[in-house]
């Protein structure tokens, strides 16, 4: 059963029945993934608070669900934040960057949002990251991510927006995942976990 992503917005949010697109979280570490949800590292892990993370390269200020909307999905701040967010909570963020052993390199390749003037829709959103050693240089990681969101609502703007932010959330969370099985030798050759929630998104009375 998909769990709406607006379970886990402020109670303020939800104690008025109002989801706005700027609401739903570009952090979704905890949230159920498929084939399985990403869990926190345990000290010990070859990577345990030792990754140091770059600004997001090629990102645009602002990102849109599509041209036609005028309204953005989030600013380049916000998705820079939510990508440390989610490799914090990950465990995987170094406290201290003197004191990290690997660099990740994070790009921004696009996103998509197929126009849909019905109640639902989808979102795609496509990162590359790349972890080097850093006392070397050596390249330990390299990976494309596409990741998938759905949602629905009265409003398409909101709606997609929303989709676009779950989106990036899931392909945060799909990229930290991989990072932590691939450190163990473990990582599939698709990183892409598939959302078990959807955004729902509805207008203020």
């Amino acid at each position: 059963m998909r769990r709406p992503l607006t379970a886990l917005l402020l109670s303020i949010a939800m104690m008025s029945g109002t989801a706005f697109a700027n609401d739903i979280p570009m952090v979704a570490i905890g949230l159920p993934f498929a084939p399985e949800t990403p869990q926190p590292l345990a000290p010990g892990h070859p990577l345990y608070k030792l990754v140091e993370i770059s600004e997001i390269e090629d990102l645009p200020p602002t990102v849109k669900s599509s041209s036609l909307n005028f309204i953005a999905a989030a600013k380049r701040s916000s998705i820079n934040e939510g990508l440390r967010e989610s490799f914090r909570r990950m465990n995987l963020l170094a406290t201290d960057p003197t004191a990290a052993r690997g660099l990740l390199s994070v790009t921004w390749v696009g996103s998509q949002t197929p126009f849909k003037i019905g109640g639902r829709n989808s979102a795609s959103v496509t990162l590359r990251y790349r972890l080097n050693r850093k006392s070397n240089g050596e390249l330990l990681f390299d990976r494309e991510i596409t990741t998938t969101a759905d949602g629905g609502g009265v409003d398409a703007s909101m709606r997609d927006n929303g989709t676009v932010r779950a989106a990036i959330a899931a392909n945060f969370a799909s990229a930290a995942n991989c990072l932590d099985r691939a450190a163990l030798g473990t990582a599939p050759e698709d990183c892409a976990l598939a959302p078990q929630f959807s955004v729902s998104i509805i207008r203020r009375r």
